[in-house]
């Protein structure tokens, strides 16, 4: 069969709109404190699918929009990074992130919920998926009831050739295991920060564990300045070094280096050249305020020409 279109990356993750407040301290019960805001911006699911459409690679968003000025900020940022929508849109408005960010670095999170945790099956089912796509699933979508009863079926069943990359987050520990094991099983790439990755070894049993329930999955964890350690299949872990940078905001620095190191896998990289793409990337991510900041592939291609 002839390809009629490019592979595509195609992101099921859910959008939102953050709200960052860097605030002096985290108020007590009762208190009130004053904070510096940096004004809303697309977050969520749409820092991964960015990262890809950046890189000059195909990108959709199969996440549910709505009609209000949440969603239409998201089509605004689609538009300039020439991201496809491919669902149909409901009446009503995504839900916003509001963050409280202090000096440390510490965040705490107070989300609204809207049309993004409506996903349609029909509209999935519609999609052309095609040999060498990739889909992208996020652990807050399987942790959400009414997310999970849509997407789970669906991720299982995709066609053989699609690639599956899941991000299971800081949510992990919510997701039932009649869920999570069936999904890591058809899982190609599984991605985590060492955090996130040092919880489900410990869930699992151990390291090994993991391993033995991705059979065919590339394990990355992410290890902030340090890069990453990657776990291709039949293989040993291999660490792939960092680039040393002034931390501004760490947010969408993990989709930002998840985004990029799939690009580097459809383009033909092996894993570890890819991952390198992709501790670049990140590393001029977290140099930028705001969870949508991937760079671009030239910008990525001149860090690592300084070295």
């Amino acid at each position: 069969m002839t390809r009629l279109r490019p592979a595509c990356f195609i992101s099921t993750g859910s959008v939102l709109i953050d709200l960052p407040l860097h605030v002096g301290r985290f108020p007590a019960p009762g208190g009130a404190v004053t904070g510096v805001s940096s004004g809303p911006m697309v977050g969520g699911g749409y820092t991964v699918v960015s990262a890809v459409a950046r890189q000059g690679t195909f990108a959709a968003l199969a996440a549910t929009l709505g009609t209000g000025p949440n969603s239409a900020q998201v089509r605004e940022s689609m538009r300039v990074d020439g991201i496809e929508l491919l669902v149909e849109e409901l009446v009503g408005d995504i839900g916003t992130c509001t963050t409280l960010i202090e000096p440390s670095g510490r965040r705490t999170y107070v989300t609204t919920e809207g049309v993004e945790a409506e996903p349609q099956r029909e509209d999935l089912e519609r999609l052309d998926l095609m040999r060498g796509d990739w889909v992208h699933a996020t652990g807050y979508d399987l942790v959400h009831p009414s997310s999970r009863a849509v997407l789970v079926d669906w991720l299982l069943a995709l066609p053989p050739g699609v690639s599956l990359v899941v991000d299971l987050g800081p949510v992990q520990p919510d997701i039932p295991d009649e869920v999570l094991l069936p999904l890591l099983r058809r899982t190609s790439l599984l991605t985590g920060n060492h955090l996130e990755m040092t919880r489900l070894a410990a869930r699992m049993g151990a390291i090994e564990e993991i391993r033995e329930a991705c059979p065919d999955a590339l394990l990355v964890w992410r290890t902030g300045g340090s890069g990453c350690v990657l776990w291709p299949v039949g293989q040993d872990r291999a660490e792939v070094p960092g680039f040393a940078r002034d931390v501004v905001d760490t947010t969408g620095a993990g989709d930002t280096h998840t985004g990029v190191l799939v690009v580097g896998l459809m383009d033909g990289l092996d894993p570890v050249a890819a991952a390198y793409r992709a501790n670049a990337a990140a590393a001029l991510a977290v140099a930028r305020v705001g969870p949508a900041r991937a760079p671009r592939r030239e910008e990525i291609d001149a860090l690592l020409r300084q070295g």
